[in-house]
């Protein structure tokens, strides 16, 4: 315990440093517990399209969705799902899995989705995930 105290004393800059990075990290991890998305593996993407009847949603820019997809997705922009809705109103009843480039924006866009009531899930990764995971992907 005296070690403890010396050390404090001796290298305070560190240790405060040390407390500011466990406090960033708590407030990181409590902002995604709060959001409840559930990010899912690409596993288990491919088990609910089979079993569940779900639709994924590509919310990369069209020329990129081009260059390789997920078999099926549906591509719309994420300025598209929020200014027409219409569009995405016909898998209100299916589970619906957002991707993107690397899971971050499809995080986002879950969570409004999530909002107006449907059941949504973000690839976890995104279509980095998908294809280091060696998932299939269709090229236009």
């Amino acid at each position: 315990m005296q070690d403890l105290i010396t050390f404090i004393s001796n290298h305070p800059v560190l240790c405060l440093a040390t407390a500011l990075v466990f406090v960033l990290a708590t407030i990181v991890e409590l902002i995604r517990a709060r959001r409840n998305i559930i990010n899912i593996s690409p596993s288990r993407v491919t088990m609910m399209i089979n079993h569940d009847n779900a639709v994924v949603i590509d919310i990369r820019a069209n020329d990129i969705y081009r260059k390789g997809h997920i078999i099926d997705a549906v591509s719309m922009t994420s300025k598209e799902l929020r200014e027409n809705s219409k569009r995405l109103e016909k898998f209100r009843i299916r589970p619906i899995i957002v991707t993107c480039n690397a899971g971050i924006e499809s995080q986002k866009v879950a969570a409004l989705l999530l909002k107006h009531g449907y059941n949504v899930y973000s690839l976890s990764g995104g279509m980095r995930a998908w294809i280091e995971a060696q998932m299939p992907v269709v090229k236009e």
